[in-house]
């Protein structure tokens, strides 16, 4: 017989919030522990100084643990069958919490497959918003180029005054 006590509910919710970290920061991004009143939380961003969270680590009444993720990334699970209807795992509206996220995903435990799965569509997201940034900085790099090149045009048809 084993001499160790079996996990309390509270160890049980923690180490599933350090796995879930864990597991977040081997895709390259990175916690910061914040609060919002009384409620602390772990918001997932690529680096200390990104403005952008895409993801966040809450405790959970039912599961071990919740996950709140983007609409993007929860279409992308549905998408690609790894979140469906008939799952016995709540997904619940955050939306009106303003805080960035969507979507609250409940995880059932630190070996739900579902972890890993939002931790690979919330990188993919990741991606697909760094390409839109790079876009609309490439187009106001352009566009400030055709600014520069118009001011230099209409600057050599100038008189000077002496």
């Amino acid at each position: 017989m084993s001499s160790e006590k079996p996990a309390g509910r509270q160890q049980l919710k923690r180490e599933a919030r350090s796995h879930i970290l864990k597991t977040f920061e081997k895709a390259g991004f990175i916690g910061i522990e914040r609060s919002a009143g009384a409620v602390n939380y772990m918001a997932i961003k690529s680096d200390a100084d990104s403005p952008f969270v895409i993801a966040s680590i809450y405790g959970d009444r039912r599961g071990v643990a919740s996950i709140w993720i983007k609409d993007d990334t929860l279409e992308l699970l549905k998408d690609s069958g790894e979140l469906v209807s008939s799952d016995d795992r709540i997904i619940q509206d955050v939306s009106f919490f303003k805080r960035g996220m969507d979507w609250k995903c409940e995880i059932h435990s630190s070996e739900d497959l579902m972890i890993d799965a939002i931790v690979a569509r919330s990188s993919q997201v990741w991606d697909a918003m760094l390409a839109e940034m790079a876009d609309k900085q490439a187009a106001r790099d352009e566009k400030q180029r055709l600014a520069d090149e118009r001011k230099a045009h209409m600057d050599s048809k100038r008189k000077s005054a002496f």
